[in-house]
């Protein structure tokens, strides 16, 4: 069952933004803003949970995800057992009453034209909740009395500019709790204030929290503000959380070199402490252009080879003490280095060795092992060709109601960790089976969760339609059986796109196929382009000999794999570009990893670093 003291839930949540391209930018893909990139918090009742990092890292962008001012590119927000994404009409009426937001700047976040009386009875004129004037104002008194503005008839008539800036905070506060809100999320709520002044608005809301039991979301970009007011903390680095645990356990036995950098920025009182600052090189990256792997890994001073090293820092490690220069071959050979991701493809000159080439990196590996960890992550070096791809062209997919009612079974048990402790829908469904073109959804405690488990998946099939998988339309109705114990899903004949079989497809070849002739070490990303799925191999011309009869076998109507695999691919064929002479080109392939996850250290304290894989400390 899921804890009844988690008001908020929150899991993979993600929130793109689309850059405009310039008049002159034709075709590519459409470039995006990473401002939120797959967090994961939990709010229980009556906590404060801060929410610290540099700025641009993201804090604000939760905090707006959170009170839907902001709507998520993909993940979730669980509030009460509900997706907030997917509330519409009166719920996300409630909704708003429920949650509300206290922002950075009081100067801005009160109209000027309007006194304190008036600011702070709009949300309850908004939300109906008074009948008479004189509700309104009684309402209005108690939320400034609780604010700390007494006697709070003296301000009802005064306008913001009248007030100080201790004063415009406390009464951005009470209209954010004259609704009786069930978590308020607090965005930068002292940021603005002197000094002088920070510690009675903080103490204030210590004591609301006290008095009602209203949990926060405390966002701060100081960490010693966060350590003074919050019961667990979550530090964020360029859109992820990277540390959450207890307050105590985060400030004094801090595991992410990230958070251990910015503890060891605060200034300490005492002049005979030893207080080294830990220093972390560069400036934070683009949101636009994240690293691979991890993203704290270019800055981090104990980045190892399993961090995501890529072509690009390994073109810095050459420039580094001129390794590119110093070896007479590749000083002499070298004609430009294009990186990509995890692939470096360096161009060759027309008259050089190629084969030289490969041996002069290989041996400038060797001798430089244990000096950096970039050297350990590289993967392979061989040559390329550059002139040829394989392309495979894909062709929607008919599904029959039992295939559908398959593929939506992967999709949910893929997506909604029901079976784990921490998610919102664990005791809620307790199992999921396909019966032919049905879909029978167990429910825990049915009498009181069967109509969360029936707006559940209808909000859940609604979402998807609309996004990657347009083939849920085949989704024909959502009801309880008669002995209101199971939900059934019921389906009908679909078809999936060409667009999204393509998806598939490349998912399918970086995951089976390459593997099968131990290909994958010298495979080049896969992509795709429309219902065009292109791969590029490294090595002699007998390695795309093995991949492209490695493709032929597995999407055949003989390949014994998946029921579908064989009617996804209409053709493949060899591409070459007549027109473009070969050109000669190493490539060297670094270790392709993922962010690392949060691991658990021990209490419930998550990092988010490969350090602690095991998740042992």
């Amino acid at each position: 069952m899921q804890p009844a003291d988690v008001i908020i839930r929150v899991r993979n949540l993600k929130k793109y933004f689309e850059l405009k391209k310039g008049f002159l930018s034709f075709g590519g893909e459409t470039p995006f803003v990473r401002a939120v990139d797959d967090v994961n918090l939990d709010l229980r009742s009556g906590e404060i949970l801060g929410l610290v990092g540099e700025s641009g890292c993201g804090k604000t962008t939760v905090g707006r995800l959170l009170t839907r001012l902001e709507d998520p590119t993909d993940g979730y927000v669980f509030f009460l057992g509900r997706d907030i994404a997917l509330l519409e009409g009166q719920d996300i009426k409630v909704f708003r009453r429920n949650i509300q937001m206290v922002f950075q700047d009081p100067y801005e976040s009160l109209n000027p034209r309007t006194t304190v009386l008036q600011t702070i009875s709009e949300p309850l004129l908004n939300h109906h909740i008074v009948e008479t004037s004189e509700e309104r104002v009684e309402m209005v008194v108690q939320a400034l009395e609780d604010a700390g503005l007494a006697p709070a008839k003296e301000y009802l008539n005064r306008f913001p500019h009248e007030l100080s800036g201790g004063q415009r905070q406390r009464v951005a506060i009470a209209r954010a709790l004259v609704v009786k809100p069930k978590v308020i999320v607090a965005d930068e709520p002292v940021s603005m204030l002197d000094v002088s002044i920070r510690a009675g608005v903080l103490n204030l809301m210590l004591d609301l929290r006290d008095k009602y039991g209203i949990p926060y979301l405390f966002i701060t970009h100081d960490i010693a503000v966060a350590r003074y007011i919050s019961d667990r903390l979550a530090v964020m680095y360029l859109g992820r959380v990277v540390e959450n645990g207890e307050t105590d356990e985060v400030i004094f036995k801090p595991k992410h070199p990230y958070t251990q950098a910015l503890i060891s920025a605060v200034p300490v009182p005492d002049p005979e402490a030893k207080h080294g600052r830990i220093k972390i090189k560069g400036e934070v990256p683009s949101a636009a252009d994240v690293p691979l792997g991890c993203r704290f890994r270019p800055r981090c001073p104990k980045a190892f080879k399993d961090c995501g090293w890529q072509a690009a820092d390994f073109i810095d490690w050459l420039e580094e003490e001129k390794r590119l220069a110093s070896d007479a071959v590749l000083a002499n050979a070298v004609d430009g280095l294009e990186p990509g991701g995890f692939i470096l493809q360096i161009k060759i000159k027309d008259a050089a060795d190629a084969q030289a080439v490969i041996d002069s990196i290989r041996n400038l590996l060797d001798r430089s092992r244990g000096q950096h960890s970039i050297v350990e992550a590289v993967e392979a070096v061989d040559s390329a060709l550059t002139d040829r791809f394989i392309e495979m062209r894909c062709r929607p997919m008919k599904m029959s109601a039992e295939e559908l009612a398959s593929e939506l079974l992967t999709h949910i048990e893929s997506t909604v960790a029901y079976k784990e402790d921490d998610h919102p829908m664990h005791g809620i469904i307790s199992d999921i089976r396909q019966e032919g073109s049905r879909l029978t959804v167990s429910v825990g405690d049915s009498d009181k969760n069967m109509k969360v488990v029936e707006a559940f998946l209808e909000d859940y099939i609604r979402s998807h339609r609309r996004k990657d998988s347009p083939e849920f339309k085949g989704v024909k109705n959502i009801s309880p059986d008669s002995s209101r114990t199971t939900v059934i899903v019921t389906c009908g004949d679909a078809k999936e796109p060409a667009k999204k079989v393509a998806k598939d497809v490349a998912g399918h070849v970086e995951r089976c196929v390459a593997g099968d002739e131990g290909l994958s070490t010298h495979l080049f990303p896969v992509t795709t382009k429309g219902r065009k799925v292109r791969i590029r191999i490294m090595g002699p011309e007998d390695n795309w000999t093995r991949l492209e009869s490695t493709l032929r076998r597995h999407f055949s109507p003989e390949d014994g794999g998946g029921a579908n695999v064989a009617t996804m691919v209409s053709r493949i064929i060899v591409k070459k570009n007549k027109k473009k002479a070969t050109q000669r080109v190493v490539a060297v392939r670094f270790i392709k990893t993922d962010d690392p996850p949060l691991y658990d250290v021990g209490g419930g304290h998550m990092v988010a670093c490969y350090l602690f894989r095991g998740g042992s400390a």
